[in-house]
């Protein structure tokens, strides 16, 4: 009997380093510093009623993703782990959410495009707000 407890503890013992450390991954690199980011977005002078957007910076580095929604942006993350996005020149890109069945294929393809994107400057300072106006024909 005593052998069994004596066991039990050694093995008790012996798994909590191991429990301990399992939480203790690497994350990774830290993301860099954002700055928060508003933006309307219309299509023919009209808000657009939804859509995906991402800011991928020209430079290395992790983009931001957000959607839009009557003409507004929202939830713009970088990496998915930080709200906002990393100061430096970017590529947007704007396209239909297809995500949804039965969705209505509103924005052109030539706005989904990072070779064909819209430039834009993420200032360390601000304000950071621009306006997409989106054509249908070019």
């Amino acid at each position: 009997m005593l052998w069994k407890q004596l066991s039990f503890t050694w093995y008790a013992l012996s798994a909590a380093p191991l429990i301990a450390l399992a939480g203790c991954g690497d994350p990774g690199p830290a993301l860099p510093p954002t700055v928060p980011v508003t933006a309307t977005v219309t299509l023919d002078g009209q808000p657009l009623s939804k859509a995906l957007i991402a800011f991928s910076p020209e430079e290395p580095g992790p983009s931001s993703n957000g959607r839009v929604e009557a003409g507004q942006v929202l939830d713009l993350w970088t990496n998915g782990q930080k709200q906002g996005v990393i100061v430096g020149k970017h590529r947007v890109t704007i396209y239909d959410d297809d995500i949804e069945s039965g969705s209505i294929d509103n924005v052109p393809d030539r706005y989904g495009k990072i070779d064909g994107g819209i430039e834009v400057t993420v200032n360390k300072e601000g304000p950071n707000e621009f306006t997409f106006e989106l054509k249908k024909k070019k």
